[in-house]
């Protein structure tokens, strides 16, 4: 009889003991917070580092560059910049907590690329502390970019929410990478050019994606892991299409216009196409790959 009391001594010791360090870090944690609260430094950044023109400011160098967005932590916008105007950055946050830096630099090749990157700089407990029990600014940060000079885009976001409307910009290839956040994709008016790529590559978390078609690129990647997707095809569609489109571990919905023909569909299941609307100009084609691995894709035509 007195070893399971004994044991149930040593375990009702650990079990408080554990309490007591759970309480003890809770307590700490909240400490911290609040003094980080008090001691928030809010930033407003505005930066027009790169023009289309020569007036009013530093240049860019002539000809089609490059734009490198890497964000984590935050509130993130991409769209279109005002007639006239060239890469700008707008933002709002505590520099105590994040920090945000931009850097223009001129490739091998002669082209310039512009490199923003925005990142938390405190651990990641303290950061939910603050915003549990304190009035914690809410990091955000607005990237617009010219409509006329031709870009390329690549973009990289985690563990934040992030939305963009590419629309009327003209871009020859963007490749786009998110993981743990939510994705929001529009192209809410057709590009100055259709695209050459276009690629989405997506894990532990979803995202939506709508006028693709007002996109037209001559090659899709959809590739999307543990989380699911909503993909919109329609569009202005100028050109012809190989799009490839990959699920595993998640579901997504694949909704292709009615005026384009679409070849080479590999969707099984409840995955269907209704017949093509006629016309009498050519369409073009959408030559799509679908692969599917513990996952569904659905394939509507609208």
């Amino acid at each position: 009889m007195s070893s399971p009391k004994g044991c149930f001594k040593i375990a009702g010791f650990g079990c408080l003991g554990v309490i007591l360090i759970l309480v003890v870090t809770t307590a700490v944690t909240a400490l911290v917070a609040k003094r980080s609260i008090e001691g928030q430094v809010i930033e407003e950044y505005v930066s027009g580092t790169i023009r289309s023109d020569a007036a009013g400011g530093p240049t860019a160098p002539a000809g089609p560059g490059r734009v490198v967005l890497d964000f984590s932590d935050g509130e993130f916008i991409l769209m279109s910049a005002p007639e006239g105007k060239g890469v700008t950055i707008s933002a709002r946050y505590d520099s105590t907590s994040y920090r945000l830096v931009d850097e223009l630099v001129t490739l091998d090749d002669g082209r310039w690329e512009y490199r923003i990157g925005f990142r938390r700089t405190i651990p990641m407990l303290q950061a939910i502390a603050m915003q549990i029990f304190g009035d914690a600014v809410d990091p955000k940060v607005e990237v617009f970019l010219p409509t006329d000079v031709e870009l390329e885009l690549d973009l990289d976001v985690s563990q934040c929410g992030f939305s963009a409307d590419l629309g009327g910009l003209w871009l020859s290839e963007a490749d786009i990478h998110f993981d743990k956040g939510g994705f929001e994709l529009d192209v809410s008016e057709p590009l100055r050019e259709p695209m050459d790529r276009l690629v989405i590559h997506g894990s532990m978390g979803g995202f939506e994606a709508s006028g693709l078609g007002n996109a037209s690129p001559a090659v899709l990647v959809i590739d999307c892991r543990m989380g699911g997707a909503e993909v919109d095809l329609r569009g202005e569609w100028l050109q012809d299409c190989d799009a490839s489109v990959t699920v595993d571990m998640g579901g997504m919905a694949l909704i292709v216009p009615r005026d384009i023909e679409v070849t080479g569909v590999t969707v099984t299941g409840s995955s269907q196409l209704r017949e093509i609307i006629p016309r009498e100009m050519p369409m073009p084609v959408l030559r799509l790959d679908v692969t599917q691995n513990r996952g569904e894709v659905e394939v509507v035509r609208r």
